[in-house]
Order: structure tokens, then C-alpha cells, then sequence
């Protein structure tokens, strides 16, 4: 079986799956006929990996860890996957990782009440933007289509829309009281956005 104690996701081309586990690795998974085989599995994460990601055109993968790190591995053509940055500018644990849906950038969100996002320069990955505003722990975000804005939800009880303006990103919106507990998970749909709390309700 596959084991996925944290997070999962599938590559764009639709056969392969990415794990994020508790042992801190990420192990690849590959469908040969009607069959999920192990490919690989990486290594370098020193706590539990939570969350994995792999950038729109499948070039990319990332993971991120309770050890505070964000890491981006290069997809190489023989099926090979070589770390091409490790990002630590997180200052507590990274709780997910998301790529942007049109765009080579990548975007966290953590314990520490903060999202980043990065960016390419020069063949080696950087921190472009940190994002504050969440009073707590940022739980997830979700982009919406066409990624100008995006939406987090954290341990606050509120969701935050962000918009960008000039290349940068800053909160256009604060939006509180539907959820008593942390607001844990959030999807920006083609008409609405969807929230999962700690309250049990889904709104």
C-alpha cells in the first residue's frame, strides 16, 4: 500500500503520486499497469514531511517539514530527482506547500503566522515576499484561476484574501465569524470558496 500520513499529490501527467509521511521522507509512486509501484524516495528532511506539491508543468516538486524547511527537488527526465534548493526562512514548522497555477512560484504557509513565496533567480530559489496579517498558525491557501489572488486560512478563525498589485501580493480582505475553531483547510472553487474547521463544519 501507499503510505501517505500527511499529504498527497498527483503529478500533472496523472501517473505518478507524491507522499508527504511521517519517517520525513517523500516517496514516489508510479502506476505500471494496474499497479502502484515505489520509484524512489527522497530524503533529506530531518521531522514528519506535511505537505508536497508538484509545480504545474511537473518540473518541480516541493515538500515542506516540521523541521521549518521547504525543499524544491528538480524532476530530471530519466525519472531522477535532484534537490535544487533548501529553502529555510521559515522560523517554525511549515505546514503546506502550493505552486502557482500559471506561474514558476512557489508559496508556504506555517506555525510561524506567515506565508512566503519564492521565486527563481539565477538558478537557485529565493524568498521574494513574506505575507503577514494571520494572528496564528496559517494552516492552508488556495489560489483562485487565474492565481491573482489567493485565500489562507489559519488557526485565527479568519480567512485573508490576497491580491497582487505591482507584482506584490497584499491582503485585500479579512473575513471572520463563520467558524468558531481554527479554520483548518480552504479551496477556492470557480464560484466560491469552501472552508474546513476545527468546529466540524464545513462552510
Amino acid at each position: 500500500g501507499i503510505n501517505a500520513e500527511y499529504g498527497v499529490a498527483w503529478s500533472p501527467c496523472g501517473r505518478k503520486i507524491a507522499t508527504a509521511s511521517f519517517d520525513s521522507t517523500t516517496c514516489i509512486w508510479e502506476l505500471k499497469g494496474d499497479q502502484w509501484e515505489l520509484e524512489t524516495t527522497l530524503e533529506g528532511h530531518e521531522n514528519e514531511v506535511k505537505s508536497v506539491a508538484w509545480s504545474r508543468d511537473g518540473d518541480y516538486l516541493a515538500s515542506c517539514s516540521r523541521d521549518k524547511s521547504v525543499w524544491i527537488w528538480d524532476v530530471m527526465e530519466d525519472g531522477e530527482y535532484e534537490c535544487a534548493s533548501v529553502l529555510q526562512v521559515h522560523t517554525q514548522d511549515v505546514k503546506r506547500v502550493m505552486w502557482h497555477p500559471t506561474e514558476p512560484a512557489l508559496l508556504s504557509v506555517s506555525y510561524d503566522d506567515t506565508i512566503r513565496v519564492f521565486r527563481e533567480f539565477a538558478d537557485d530559489w529565493e524568498c521574494t515576499e513574506t505575507l503577514s496579517g494571520h494572528s496564528s498558525t496559517v494552516w492552508s491557501l488556495s489560489f483562485n484561476k487565474t492565481g491573482d489572488k489567493f485565500v489562507t486560512c489559519s488557526d485565527d478563525r479568519t480567512l485573508r484574501v490576497w491580491c497582487r498589485d505591482q507584482d506584490k501580493y497584499s491582503c485585500k480582505s479579512s473575513i471572520c465569524g463563520f467558524h468558531p475553531r481554527p479554520i483548518y483547510d480552504v479551496a477556492w472553487g470557480s464560484r466560491y470558496v469552501a472552508t474546513a474547521g476545527g468546529d466540524n463544519g464545513i462552510k
